[in-house]
């Protein structure tokens, strides 16, 4: 028994010592994966377990209570001449106002700086206006179009990791048609100029695991959070001029009106979309509207990952020579091994009834491996740091 969890210990103590992860282009997408429709749930939660970005931590998103699940699928290859680099496109939509709204397909691509969006196609959309303004003749035409926006947005920008920071100013516009006869205006040409500024930060990393399509837990994989605040601007322009307020009160708008969203993502290595991403109502991230997990290509559950979960061990680090270990459940008669950097056994024993482990041995600061095995057979590990 002590062999096998010393083999098991080696195998996986580079798994549980590494720190954080970095993304770059050397892990990315690749174009094949970005172009597959990838299927994603839109859940609606009772509850949500603590998912607050820090170092180190452990987000386990199967402890969602799910109220709905929506599954749905998009994404295919790009190609268009007015977008050479664009290997991807992600379907989306723009809402003009409540109950109206067009397509349009985000052109993307991965390269050496980031996975990155380029601009925007449009394919003629004629939406009527008869529900807004009683007359059937009446409508919003958006005109087939390719946006190219002033610099390329990053949904992820490489080398991406704990702490890194970047601010996207995006500029673009949207050419339309609108028809409204009882303001004179018939088929005059106008324009949406739009203004998004995003601020993004990493604001924490370590490991999460969410529910398969079928509900069943996956293995847990690493992961950065990325905080995103987004501001949107636009104004409105018809005939070369200002759109008139009436006009605009009307749709439900205003001139430079500003919009600003606020969501996290959680990014694992060669992944163009979030494990998890959450959409929240207020700059705190503190109140979900929408959460949505990415149910492809998880990791498989292993015996030691599953374990993980519900060990703690305090103090950590460890400055006085002992540590607590507490484990959720009822197993008992647990035993311990502790670790080095290298694998080798400094120190095993039985864990006392009080759970405190006294160390005997003056051991060198340093990074450690703890060992647990109850005598139902069940493994945990977990990692200390041992301070002077």
């Amino acid at each position: 028994m002590k062999k096998t969890l010393l083999l098991l210990a080696v195998y996986i103590l580079p798994f549980y010592v590494q720190a954080q992860i970095t993304l770059n282009s050397t892990n990315a997408p690749t174009d094949a994966q970005c172009q597959i429709p990838d299927t994603f749930n839109r859940v609606k939660l009772n509850t949500l377990p603590d998912v607050s970005p820090k170092a180190n931590a452990t987000w386990d998103m199967t402890l969602a209570t799910d109220s709905n699940i929506y599954t749905y699928n998009y994404n295919k290859a790009a190609s268009s001449s007015a977008f050479p680099t664009a290997t991807f496109i992600i379907p989306r939509q723009y809402i003009v106002t409540p109950g109206m709204r067009y397509d349009f397909d985000a052109m993307c691509d991965v390269n050496t700086n980031g996975i990155v969006y380029l601009g925007e196609h449009i394919d003629r959309q004629a939406l009527p206006l008869a529900a807004l303004t009683g007359d059937n003749a009446d409508s919003l035409i958006f005109v087939t179009q390719d946006i190219t926006y002033n610099m390329p947005e990053h949904d992820v920008k490489y080398p991406c990791t704990m702490g890194t920071k970047w601010t996207d100013d995006i500029t673009f516009s949207t050419n339309f048609i609108l028809t409204v006869t009882s303001a004179g205006l018939n088929n005059t040409p106008g324009q949406r100029k739009t203004r998004r500024t995003t601020n993004f930060e990493v604001t924490g990393w370590g490991k999460m695991r969410v529910n398969d399509r079928n509900g069943n837990p996956a293995g847990y994989m690493d992961v950065l959070a990325i905080n995103r605040i987004e501001t949107v601007s636009d104004s409105f322009f018809l005939g070369g001029m200002p759109a008139p307020p009436t006009l605009l009160a009307a749709f439900g708008l205003t001139q430079g009106q500003q919009i600003t969203t606020y969501d996290r993502k959680y990014y694992r290595a060669g992944e163009y979309r979030g494990l998890l991403e959450i959409e929240y109502q207020d700059a705190a991230f503190t109140k979900p509207i929408e959460i949505i997990t990415h149910s492809q290509r998880l990791k498989p559950t292993s015996v030691d990952e599953l374990k993980l979960h519900g060990i703690s061990i305090y103090p950590n680090p460890v400055a006085d020579g002992s540590f607590t270990v507490k484990v959720d459940g009822t197993h008992k008669e647990l035993t311990y091994q502790l670790l080095n950097i290298t694998g080798q056994q400094v120190a095993v024993g039985n864990v006392p009834a009080n759970s405190t482990i006294i160390l005997q041995q003056n051991l060198p600061a340093g990074t450690y491996v703890v060992l647990l095995t109850s005598a139902d057979g069940a493994l945990g590990v977990e990692r200390i740091s041992i301070i002077k």
